[in-house]
């Protein structure tokens, strides 16, 4: 995950969010988060475009964010 952080930096926002922590509720139940890690891709409307529960490889995340960001409607795209 970080690498690719590092790859899209500008271009994608990761955060990691603790499900654990009672401020988190509100976000948690919203994306239907009840297992780690799961992983929430969304794009720059904030719509899901992606959701992984589990082990989840690099090349599988790379496409979700590429389909996010070709998704998007008020930002820089990736070609």
């Amino acid at each position: 995950m970080n690498g690719l952080a590092r790859q899209y930096r500008g271009d994608v926002y990761v955060q990691q969010v603790d499900i654990d922590d009672p401020g988190n509720r509100q976000l948690v139940s919203t994306y239907y988060v009840s297992a780690t890690p799961t992983i929430v891709i969304l794009n720059d409307s904030g719509e899901v475009s992606a959701r992984f529960v589990g082990l989840t490889s690099g090349t599988t995340l790379q496409q979700a964010i590429e389909k996010a960001l070709s998704e998007a409607v008020g930002g820089k795209t990736s070609a």
